[in-house]
């Protein structure tokens, strides 16, 4: 049990010593993650975004901001982060205490526009991403929240976020969703998304819509150029509930 015990506080002094050495701008890509917010909030309705969703807030008919994180090595733990961050604020980087980290310095103009895209801005989770991801950006906060809220409203403008917004309530095929992919971003480029899904009550919903970009981020009209071929296919079935706002 000695040997356990020692193993495992060896495993978190070198989890921390790794953090502590990350270095900005030595990354590979970007993993842009989407989130729909009715299927996160079925699942959390105790949020403070969940307590004050509406079926007319952005986030119930379009895809919100989860984060924009730089990846090594397309790392599914995307364990990359907290470059240059003090021990002491990565304790407070865990569910429930995000609002004690410092505040990101982004001005008030891209904090308002941040707010619409990403309801997790009530439960201070613009601070954990930026902290765990965007300080490794090499972009200020105020750069990094912007590009990432404006890749929002770009997929909330084409073909796909329309499709999604359209069928809102509604059981869609996914080869149906993937057509729309390709009508925004062209042909072939299915194999660019990553769809995920989530059970809400015995029927599966979409909950998340991961890309993978190039770690040189471009204009939102230019996301088709930053697009790289996706980790996965993600976990969805054929067809899938694109869950509504309560």
């Amino acid at each position: 049990m000695r040997i356990i015990a020692l193993f495992a506080v060896l495993l978190l002094l070198g989890a921390s010593s790794a953090h502590a050495d990350a270095v900005a701008g030595q990354f590979d890509d970007y993993l842009l993650a989407l989130s729909w917010e009715p299927v996160f909030c079925a699942g959390k309705p105790d949020k403070p975004e969940c307590q004050s969703q509406t079926p007319t807030r952005f986030d119930a008919t379009h895809l919100a901001l989860h984060g924009l994180w730089p990846d090594r090595n397309n790392d599914p733990r995307h364990s990359y982060g907290y470059c240059g961050v003090d021990s002491g604020t990565r304790s407070e980087d865990r569910p429930g205490s995000w609002c004690n980290m410092p505040p990101t310095g982004m001005s008030s103009a891209t904090q308002s526009t941040l707010a619409r895209v990403m309801p997790g801005t009530q439960s201070c989770l613009q601070r954990h991403e930026w902290y765990k991801h965007g300080t490794c950006s090499g972009l200020s906060a105020d750069a990094y929240f912007a590009a990432a809220a404006s890749f929002v409203d770009a997929m909330a403008a084409n073909a796909f976020g329309r499709y999604l917004s359209a069928h809102v309530g509604q059981t869609v095929d996914q080869e149906s969703v993937l057509d729309a992919f390709e009508t925004a971003f062209g042909p072939g480029s299915r194999s660019q998304v990553s769809l995920t899904c989530s059970d809400v009550q015995g029927s599966s919903a979409l909950s998340g819509v991961d890309l993978r970009l190039s770690a040189t981020l471009l204009p939102a009209v230019q996301m088709g150029q930053m697009l790289l071929p996706a980790s996965g296919p993600g976990n969805c079935p054929s067809s899938f509930l694109i869950d509504p706002a309560p």
